[in-house]
């Protein structure tokens, strides 16, 4: 399965130019995915919409960034919320 996001991608919504980082950034994406897909209850479509990519973007974001454990930036559920699969 193809991530939602691309290291490219990545790298210019972080402006890194160097490949130093990659291992880092690609380890991180699946991350994000699960993270985005355990608040949405589900799982991420095959053609994701612009505001899933854009929370995805922010989390890898986060998570390179913010490494001593802060909170997730609320604007991620923002983003999600419009998806999420609520269950009652």
């Amino acid at each position: 399965m193809a991530e939602p996001v691309t290291l490219a991608e990545i790298k210019t919504y972080l402006r890194i130019d160097g490949g130093e980082e990659d291992t880092l950034l690609v380890a991180l994406i699946p991350i994000a995915r699960e993270h985005c897909e355990n608040y949405l209850n589900a799982s991420l479509p095959a053609e994701v919409p612009t505001p899933m990519k854009l929370a995805l973007l922010v989390l890898v974001c986060h998570f390179y960034e913010e490494r001593a454990g802060e909170e997730i930036p609320p604007v991620v559920y923002t983003l999600l919320s419009p998806y999420r699969n609520i269950h009652w």
